[in-house]
């Protein structure tokens, strides 16, 4: 027997403020504004640029067993949608991180939650990594559909609901 995938609805963005921060800005289509399980995960996405010691020149080090393969923050369970920090998911949300809780170059970022409900009806994700964030102008969101304004943004989210 197949399963189907969720739909992937646009609720999920990130952004720079003017601060220069990098923040996240989640939505839902749930009644109490929930979402499922929010994450951050960034990998690394190709060779170092130079050698490592330890290492042949050009190739990424691999993880040791006590390593995670992957930078970012995790959650469980469901929370209230947010506008916060990338890097700084509301405290009550109890993330679990892993890594050096900064944008790097040379890793791809995936944002993204469930639907809360039990149904599993949809997703929200982006993915980017530092210079596409960087080149997001003032005022405008990333979503997995592009560069928008934060206002149409939140057109789509409430059209996806």
């Amino acid at each position: 027997m197949a399963g189907c995938s969720p739909e992937l609805r646009p609720l999920a963005a990130v952004y720079v403020d003017r601060q220069g921060t990098a923040h996240a800005l989640l939505r839902s289509c749930d009644n109490d504004g929930l979402v499922r399980g929010p994450g951050l995960r960034g990998s690394e996405t190709r060779a170092t640029e130079e050698a490592t010691p330890g290492t042949a020149h050009g190739t990424a080090p691999e993880a040791t067993p006590t390593e995670e393969p992957w930078i970012g923050w995790e959650t469980r369970g469901a929370h209230k949608a947010a506008d916060f920090p990338l890097f700084a998911p509301p405290p009550q949300w109890a993330a679990e991180t892993r890594g050096q809780q900064t944008l790097r170059p040379g890793y791809s970022y995936e944002l993204d939650f469930a639907d809360p409900g039990d149904s599993y009806a949809y997703r929200a994700s982006v993915t980017f990594d530092a210079r596409q964030l960087a080149g997001v102008p003032a005022g405008e969101v990333l979503t997995h559909r592009g560069t928008m304004t934060r206002e149409a943004f939140e057109d789509l989210a409430r059209e996806a609901c």
